[in-house]
């Protein structure tokens, strides 16, 4: 039986190591040099521990609660579990898709002229192959948030808060996480009404779904490297790929869509989140059901 106790105390102290091995040089980083010159360069270095944060959080937390290694979720479970290192690749392409098909429907109108006139559809699968195929040697760079949040957070948040609630709170404190580059205009610019608090806000909203999607993954496949892929997938432009598909707004390389406008964007994605946070709760309760059935009866 969980020690609930004990895995509120392990997940306080994971939060804790996450956000201070983050923050802590975000903050003097950007104070000392400026946001933009501490991605690249020399000073990149020093922008590791942001990086790695949630994954040098997840041993220190172990190592000081001896905890151990055990449910770390650090192995491929390739055999079996292909079709899920694929929908890793393959869900990034997805979300970017309903996101154009949502601008230019609500935002646009449908122009197939402009579209086709635009890239060559050659042009497109090619790229679209090549970033797919980039993304996950990318992974690495995205394992160092995985390996915490989903390898560790997760676990220890939903036995004490349900599959839905590790979902949301997850998702929030994971937005809330990057507040250091949201604040200086990493994600959205500085230029918008509600500076910064709407820009925080949004980033909450959109870990919320991609979380649920990589939760899905990782209980799926037992792994924390698919949700490392599809993070990476994400982070390398796949679905910046679709505004190619985006027509009747002007330059879509120039067109900025506004924070409102990203939301609204983002709402058949997140219905989509939504549905996986239902077949992941169904899964649960499946699981608990036959494990009460493998109870022996008290004498």
């Amino acid at each position: 039986m969980t020690n609930k106790k004990l895995e509120m105390k392990r997940l306080l102290l994971f939060l804790f190591f996450a956000f201070a091995i983050a923050w802590i040089p975000a903050i003097i980083l950007n104070k000392t040099i400026g946001y933009e010159n501490w991605f690249a360069g020399p000073f990149a270095v020093f922008g590791l521990p942001l990086v790695y944060a949630p994954a040098l959080a997840n041993l220190l937390t172990r190592k000081i609660t001896k905890e151990g290694m055990q449910n770390s979720l650090f192995h491929l479970r390739f055999k079996g579990h292909f079709k899920y290192y694929a929908l890793a690749a393959l869900i990034p392409l997805v979300q970017g898709i309903l996101m154009a098909v949502t601008m230019t429907t609500v935002y646009g109108h449908w122009d197939f002229s402009e579209i086709a006139g635009r890239q060559s559809a050659a042009h497109i699968i090619s790229t679209g192959l090549i970033v797919l195929a980039i993304g996950p040697l990318f992974a690495w760079n995205t394992f160092g948030e995985e390996f915490g949040w989903r390898a560790y957070m997760n676990q220890k948040m939903e036995p004490l808060l349900g599959t839905t609630g590790t979902v949301i709170v997850g998702g929030i404190i994971w937005g809330v996480w990057h507040a250091p580059l949201t604040i200086e205009g990493h994600n959205f610019g500085t230029d918008y009404p509600g500076y910064p608090y709407l820009g925080i806000i949004c980033m909450c909203i959109f870990c919320i779904a991609e979380g649920a999607f990589l939760m899905w993954l990782t209980k799926k496949t037992g792994s924390v490297f698919p949700a490392a892929i599809m993070h990476a997938c994400n982070n390398t432009g796949v679905t910046y790929l679709n505004t190619w598909l985006i027509s009747g707004v002007g330059d879509p390389e120039a067109f900025e869509p506004t924070i409102p406008q990203q939301l609204v964007c983002m709402i058949p994605f997140a219905v989509c989140a939504a549905v996986c946070t239902v077949f992941m709760i169904r899964e649960r309760k499946k699981t608990a059901t036959a494990s009460a059935a493998h109870v022996p009866a008290e004498s």
